[in-house]
């Protein structure tokens, strides 16, 4: 999970507008805000899945935001935060605790079968590379999705 702060000069209104109107005529993005009861905006944001297989390629980030006034001036905080989504996570995982699970099988069973220790070392192959593929599409979306959020309420802040 990364978290990503910054100021804006609009009022939350306005910056919930934007977000809104920019967003939601996107066919490709799933957004959802909320207002809350102490002044606080809530979204999510996420691209739509379009095929199934998509889950690795595109619909790996689940974007949460809070926008909610600052005590001084007519300055507006946001917090968004980027996490992975859970089935992304699942898979990569899976292949790691199954091909560790074979392994685990094998000593206990002091099993010198070479095809077996083939299949372990493929799962656990695949799990790592799936792992460090998911972080670098990870980095490169968490990029993209700034740089959309700062285009969208004109933001030139560092990020």
């Amino acid at each position: 999970m990364k978290n990503w702060n910054f100021q804006v000069k609009n009022s939350p209104e306005e910056i919930s507008e934007q977000l809104k109107s920019s967003l939601e005529n996107a066919k490709r993005f799933a957004f959802d805000m909320k207002n809350n009861k102490y002044n606080l905006i809530n979204f999510k944001l996420r691209k739509r899945l379009l095929l199934p297989f998509e889950i690795n390629l595109q619909n790996n980030i689940i974007v949460n935001g809070k926008i909610s006034k600052t005590s001084s001036g007519n300055e507006t905080d946001v917090e968004v935060s980027f996490s992975q989504h859970p089935l992304s996570k699942l898979i990569m995982y899976g292949h790691i605790i199954l091909g560790l699970g074979f392994l685990a099988a094998m000593v206990l069973e002091y099993s010198n079968n070479f095809y077996t220790y083939l299949i372990v070392g493929i799962l656990l192959l695949i799990g790592v590379l799936l792992g460090s593929h998911l972080k670098r599409n990870f980095d490169k979306n968490v990029q993209e999705y700034k740089k959309l959020i700062s285009e969208i309420l004109e933001q030139n802040s560092n990020y």
